[in-house]
């Protein structure tokens, strides 16, 4: 039973994991250590602290499901119906089994970061900075876990230590999202001081900046609408010299540039040895069914829908950024479909598991366009366009007219987020927060969907997975799931 509870919060009071990271640091092979064998030394430390990161892997893999598939930028359809056909149409429930490990790997890496806290007081340091280094990320890291928590699933247990015994697992209940929101934040407040804005060393690229902090901390406080705050913190971030836009939005996704001046924080990918699993599989995820464009055979997980494509202005950089697939039917080689699929994520991995692509949590464009919506809710339109318009002119469409009101203001921010950020895990999360979801759906499903699949309303936010409910019945469901 004590294995169960433990699962159900998904804590590491027992063991730790560390996967190799080699695009942070070079390790031959996983590990598996008990904790009153290690945490002696700051190598130790360092060490658990980059496993921690590695774990970010798993959470990440799937994100799109959640975060892109269910809006109207990208569907399922049509070689992965089967898997992605409960996403695109809304129709996910407690037993969803993506729902379910994202829940349990998202808990895996704040058990991490709990244990790395608890630890790290007992270990002597050559320097306080480095101390203060590893404290900063652990606290980043959960902040970060728990914002995707909150934000997909309302109240959640708010688990700060080493969960011990099974008395204390199962008094863990959900806390109300404004007490998780409070505790974001101290994390993130109290990590901003103890990182560097930017690390030049290669070994050192993908660590957690201040700028990383601060961007962060700005979206927090941007969700709450505590709108005077993120734009305090957000123009921290956007005015840091060592970040900016990249010339292209092409450039941005190039493999060979992945820590360039856009990316703020990024997950790690890399192809590894065989066996590793520390590669990506957004290129297979991404690209059109059986279209070996990369050469390989791929599932088709993510393909963009029509609206979105139609939704970009002629001569606008990023629509180069969707590629048009013609799929000739297998039983008609004279009826084609097509598909729309994104070159943000291309590869050619040696497998469909081991790309190199990072995914990218955090970029400059994010965070500018965070910044006009904070400046705009507070009535400063013409700075909000201005913020607005660096990012269209990178794309090669006219700037807005600063004679555009606060509403009209609002509405081409949201637009420019949707073209802007397609396929990387930001509509569905947008459009619940604005509260326009289902607005959005219910017209692209009309229009493109005959109405089958309306969204409810209780949609805004995912079930509890039933197998933690299942192991501790005191857990509450959130309101339309059973």
């Amino acid at each position: 039973m004590k294995n169960k509870v433990i699962a159900y919060i998904a804590t590491m009071a027992t063991a730790m994991t560390i996967a190799s990271c080699h695009k942070f640091i070079d390790l031959t092979s996983p590990t598996l250590l008990p904790p009153d064998k290690f945490y002696k030394t700051e190598a130790d430390i360092k060490l658990a602290v980059t496993g921690t990161y590695s774990l970010l892997r798993a959470n990440y893999s799937t994100y799109f499901c959640m975060n892109e598939v269910p809006s109207d930028n990208t569907e399922g359809r049509p070689g992965s119906e089967n898997v992605m056909g409960v996403w695109d149409k809304l129709a996910w429930n407690a037993s969803t089994t993506v729902l379910e490990n994202i829940w349990i790997n998202y808990y895996n890496t704040i058990a991490q970061c709990n244990l790395v806290l608890s630890k790290i007081d007992g270990v002597t340091f050559v320097s306080a900075a480095a101390k203060a280094q590893y404290v900063a990320e652990m606290k980043f890291i959960r902040a970060l876990m728990y914002f995707e928590l909150v934000r997909s699933f309302g109240d959640v247990p708010l688990v700060l230590d080493v969960v011990a015994n099974d008395a204390q697992a199962f008094s863990y209940l959900r806390k109300p999202v404004r007490d998780v929101y409070a505790q974001i934040e101290k994390d993130l407040q109290e990590a901003e001081s103890g990182v560097k804005e930017v690390y030049t060393s290669v070994g050192d690229k993908g660590r957690v900046t201040s700028v990383a902090v601060k961007a962060l901390l700005g979206k927090v406080y941007l969700y709450q609408k505590n709108y005077p705050q993120a734009e305090s913190k957000l123009s921290e971030a956007v005015k840091n010299e060592n970040y900016g836009l990249m010339p292209n939005p092409a450039d941005v996704f190039s493999i060979a540039d992945e820590y360039n001046k856009e990316i703020i924080f990024t997950i790690q990918y890399t192809r590894s040895l065989v066996g590793a699993n520390e590669g990506s599989s957004f290129a297979n995820q991404f690209l059109p069914t059986l279209s070996k464009l990369n050469g390989l055979t791929n599932s088709s997980e993510n393909i963009g829908s029509i609206d979105l494509y139609r939704a970009f202005k002629p001569g606008d950089k990023r629509k180069d950024l969707i590629g048009v697939y013609i799929r000739l039917s297998s039983t008609d080689s004279a009826s084609a479909n097509f598909e729309y699929w994104t070159r943000k994520f291309f590869d050619k991995p040696p497998s469909n598991t081991d790309g190199e692509n990072n995914w990218i949590v955090i970029r400059y464009a994010d965070v500018l366009l965070l910044y006009a919506e904070a400046l705009n809710e507070q009535g400063k339109r013409e700075l909000a366009l201005e913020e607005v318009n660096k990012v269209r002119v990178r794309a090669g469409v006219r700037a807005l007219a600063k004679t555009l009101d606060k509403e009209q203001t609002l509405a081409a921010i949201k637009n420019e987020r949707r073209l802007e950020l397609c396929y990387e895990g930001h509509r569905w999360p947008d459009l619940v927060r604005w509260g326009d979801f289902m607005d959005v759906l219910n017209a692209y499903n009309t229009k493109y969907w005959g109405g089958a699949f309306p969204p409810k309303e209780f949609n805004k936010l995912f079930p509890i997975p039933n197998r933690e409910r299942v192991i501790n019945p005191a857990l509450t469901q959130n309101e339309g799931y059973l």
